[in-house]
């Protein structure tokens, strides 16, 4: 009888190569993946000597498993920069690993998966995925501290029926035991997280400008008095709730409240409570277990970007894309573009991208 197949997506990392081992050990048929995203922009990208992906190799002969270097550099421009830029181009701050997770991770990866006969495929996501009243649903991982189920509530139910996530019931101190344990070459080595941008370094918003044109425009810093108080070179450097790096003087700290797109105008505040917002609207709503129906209504927890301490609200389905949440007490920095992400407990109920 042959054995299940898995391809686990292998950054370099030390998570995704304990999870690759543990799935070993646990009779799975193992196939590494790594996934080149990046466009090779001047050279940049090196197959052979990329630091991610010699790490990633290294591991996957010390198994014994086959590793693939798979390009998906088209789709991870098309379906995460372009986003991104389209995003920050209207004044909305975007997340990123939302959208790898959804389009490439678990949309473009998986699919390769499958062309290379695997019927599962496995990533280091700090995460559970378990059987609830006959469904596989997403959980919260069992380390506070790595938790990354705020970053997967958009993948389908049709595709988290095919994913294995090994590292879900461990913390990440026990996983770095294990691989030293195991003499892994990465088992001290820093958290491979947002990789995909680490070659552009913090100024990946120019790289989105140089690639795909003009994204924002210069404006001012305006009160809600309407007094200005400095301009500025590009909105597109801004968020909502940001306090450092405004160069702005008002006598108080002051906030960003609102960046308008159409005349590049950045809303400050000395009033840090006018910033906090009870009522969250949401488009591209993604449920698990099934469709709501559109009208109806019920009580989660909630929080509006990663790590914030999840808040009891009522949430109503407004359709099939849009949903509004009005939480117990107001929130700081709702940020259009971010994503809201709802749990019932552990258990992921979905989420949206907040409006």
């Amino acid at each position: 009888m042959s054995k299940t197949r898995v391809a686990v997506g292998m950054s370099g990392g030390v998570d995704s190569s304990v999870a690759a081992l543990l799935l070993q050990q646990q009779g799975y048929e193992v196939v590494g993946v790594t996934l080149r995203v990046l466009p090779d922009v001047d050279g940049a990208f090196d197959a052979e000597n990329d630091p991610s992906v010699v790490r990633a190799r290294a591991i996957a002969e010390k198994l014994g498993i086959e590793h693939h270097v798979a390009n998906c550099s088209d789709a991870f421009t098309g379906e995460v920069l372009k986003r991104c830029h389209a995003d920050f181009s209207h004044a909305r701050t975007p997340n990123p690993c939302c959208y790898c997770n959804r389009f490439i991770k678990f949309g473009w990866m998986m699919d390769y998966a499958k062309s290379l006969g695997a019927d599962f495929l496995a990533t280091g996501h700090y995460v559970r995925i378990e059987e609830v009243n006959g469904v596989r649903r997403l959980l919260r991982g069992r380390d506070p501290g790595k938790d990354q189920s705020y970053f997967l509530f958009w993948v389908p139910d049709e595709r988290r029926n095919h994913v294995l996530t090994p590292l879900g019931t461990y913390v990440k101190s026990e996983v770095r035991e294990i691989a030293e344990q195991n003499g892994f070459v990465n088992a001290k080595t820093g958290d491979s997280q947002d990789i995909c941008f680490d070659i552009y370094g913090s100024q990946y918003t120019e790289f989105l400008k140089d690639r795909f044109g003009e994204m924002t425009r210069p404006g001012r810093f305006v009160d809600e008095k309407g007094k200005v108080w400095n301009t500025h070179d590009g909105f597109h450097k801004y968020t909502v709730g940001q306090r450092k790096g405004l160069g702005v003087a008002i006598g108080v700290p002051a906030f960003v409240k609102h960046v308008d797109p159409e005349t590049g105008d950045i809303l400050v505040t000395g009033d840090k409570s006018s910033v906090c917002f009870d009522r969250v609207e949401m488009v591209n709503c993604e449920w698990h277990g099934g469709a709501r129906e559109v009208g109806t209504t019920f009580r989660a927890e909630g929080m509006v970007r990663y790590r914030q301490r999840a808040v009891g609200c009522e949430i109503t389905i407004v359709d099939t894309n849009k949903a509004v949440a009005v939480f117990d007490e107001p929130l700081f920095a709702v940020t259009p573009g971010q994503c809201a992400v709802f749990y019932d407990g552990d258990m992921v109920l979905g989420g949206g991208q907040i409006v």
